[in-house]
C-alpha cells in the first residue's frame, strides 16, 4: 500500500485529547498533527525526541480545519518504524486477500465491506470459503512488548464485543475470523494483551475455543507504504 505523497519528518512532543500532537518540524517549527490512533500507543509514541513522519491533509479532509498533517508513522527504535494508522489495516487487509498473501485466507473470496452482523456491530469483510460466508474482523496491531505483538493497547468494550458477535456467527454454520495487521517489523507473534484488558483476553479465548480464527499479518513500514511480509502465529497465551 503506497502512500499518495512522501511522508514530512519531525520529532514527537507530546501528546493532548488522544488525537492531537505536537510535533517539531527539521525547521523548528511546532505544529499541532491529527492522530488517527485514540489507543494509548504503548511502545511506539510515548517519548519525546521519537522521530515521527506525517502526511499532508487533503483539503476535503481537513475536520478540524487546524490539523494540516497526519501522523502515520513513527520510530520508536532506531531503524523500525511503526505504523500508527488504525485506518490504513482495513486497506492493508483488502490487499492481503486480493492478492492471497495469508495461506490460510488463499482459498478465499471477497463478497462485500462493512457488512452489518450481530445485534449492534458491522464486520469489515464478509468473505466465502470453501462454500461458505466467512465473517472476517479486522484489528490493526502496534503495541509490542520483547517479540509480542499484543492487542488492545487499551481497554476496548468494542472490541471485545466484536469476538462476541463473531462467535454467534459459527451458530449459524457460517466461519468467523479475526485478522490482526501487525503494523512493526519487529514482532514475531500475536498476543491478547491480558496485563491492558484482561476481558478481551478470556473473550479472546474463548472465540478461539468455540472455533473462530486468528490469523496475523506482519507489515513493513517504509518512506514510501506498508508493504505486507510474512503472516504471525497467534497465540492464546504466552508460552
Amino acid at each position: 500500500m503506497l502512500y499518495r505523497e512522501p511522508l514530512i519528518s519531525g520529532t514527537f512532543v507530546r501528546r493532548e485529547k488522544r488525537y492531537s500532537v505536537l510535533v517539531r518540524l527539521p525547521d523548528g517549527q511546532e505544529i499541532w498533527a491529527h492522530s488517527p490512533n485514540p489507543g494509548r500507543l504503548l511502545s511506539c509514541l510515548e517519548n519525546p525526541g521519537t522521530p515521527v513522519y506525517l502526511s499532508p491533509v487533503p483539503e476535503r479532509e481537513k475536520n478540524p480545519p487546524k490539523y494540516r498533517f497526519r501522523v502515520e508513522q513513527s520510530e520508536p527504535i532506531p531503524g523500525v518504524r511503526v505504523g500508527i494508522n488504525p485506518l490504513l489495516a482495513n486497506r492493508l487487509a483488502e490487499e492481503v486477500i486480493r492478492e492471497k498473501l495469508h495461506p490460510a485466507l488463499a482459498g478465499a473470496s471477497l463478497l462485500a465491506r462493512e457488512v452489518r452482523f450481530g445485534d449492534e456491530s458491522r464486520v469489515d469483510f464478509l468473505l466465502e470459503m470453501k462454500g461458505k460466508k466467512l465473517f472476517l474482523e479486522v484489528k490493526s496491531v502496534t503495541f509490542r512488548e520483547e517479540a509480542a505483538g499484543l492487542f488492545p493497547d487499551a481497554v476496548s468494550e468494542r472490541a471485545s464485543r466484536h469476538l462476541e458477535e463473531l462467535e454467534k456467527c459459527l451458530e449459524k454454520g457460517d466461519l468467523a475470523a479475526i485478522l490482526f495487521i501487525v503494523q512493526r517489523s519487529d514482532v514475531n507473534y500475536v498476543l491478547p494483551a491480558d496485563r491492558i484488558d484482561p476481558y478481551y483476553g478470556e473473550v479472546f479465548r474463548k472465540a478461539i475455543a468455540g472455533g473462530v480464527m486468528a490469523f496475523a499479518m506482519r507489515v513493513s513500514p517504509q518512506p514510501t507504504g506498508l508493504y505486507p511480509e510474512i503472516p504471525l502465529e497467534v497465540r492464546s497465551h504466552n508460552s
